[in-house]
């Protein structure tokens, strides 16, 4: 088994990781439901499939984090940074995002559903097949290459909410 492995496939719901060291860990297909990971540096870390449900990472830094197919649903990344982040097919229904930073992040195919977007930096985010059903832009910043992988009424609203970069 590789050491970074040890944390994988593991329930650390509601766990204190207060004093453990995130960077580049292996924390996939967890339960982390419920989490407090605020202002945590968590940067290079795979938490592809993990249950971070109800969970705590705003002000976060996450860095090339892995988060493909993650329930994410109701998380808070409010101020989060998610540059370069791999968020495809990431159920992010209810999510508070605001203030994030999700600059060249892929979001294919990610349920972002009730999410709260406003203020967000989505410069270069990739959001092809991404299910955008009330999702609040309200101020988010787009590039027009993101705003070339948003469709339907969902392209609409982030013209009318967000501002062109």
């Amino acid at each position: 088994m590789n050491s970074s492995d040890v944390f994988r496939k593991r329930n650390f719901s509601n766990v204190n990781f207060d004093y453990e060291d995130l960077i580049g860990r292996n924390l996939s297909n967890s339960s982390m439901s419920g989490v407090d990971l605020k202002n945590r540096d968590i940067h290079n870390a795979d938490l592809s499939g993990t249950d971070l449900s109800g969970a705590d990472l705003s002000g976060a830094i996450l860095f090339y984090v892995k988060l493909r197919g993650a329930d994410m649903r109701g998380i808070n990344l409010f101020d989060a940074k998610l540059w370069d982040a791999e968020l495809y097919g990431a159920d992010l229904r209810g999510a508070n995002i605001s203030g994030a930073d999700l600059f060249y992040a892929d979001l294919r195919s990610a349920d972002l559903s009730d999410a709260n977007l406003s203020g967000v930096n989505l410069r270069h985010a990739n959001f092809d097949g991404a299910i955008l059903t009330s999702t609040d832009f309200t101020g988010a910043n787009y590039d027009s290459h993101t705003l070339d992988t948003v469709s339907g009424a969902a392209k609409l609203a982030l013209k009318k909410q967000g501002k062109l970069w």
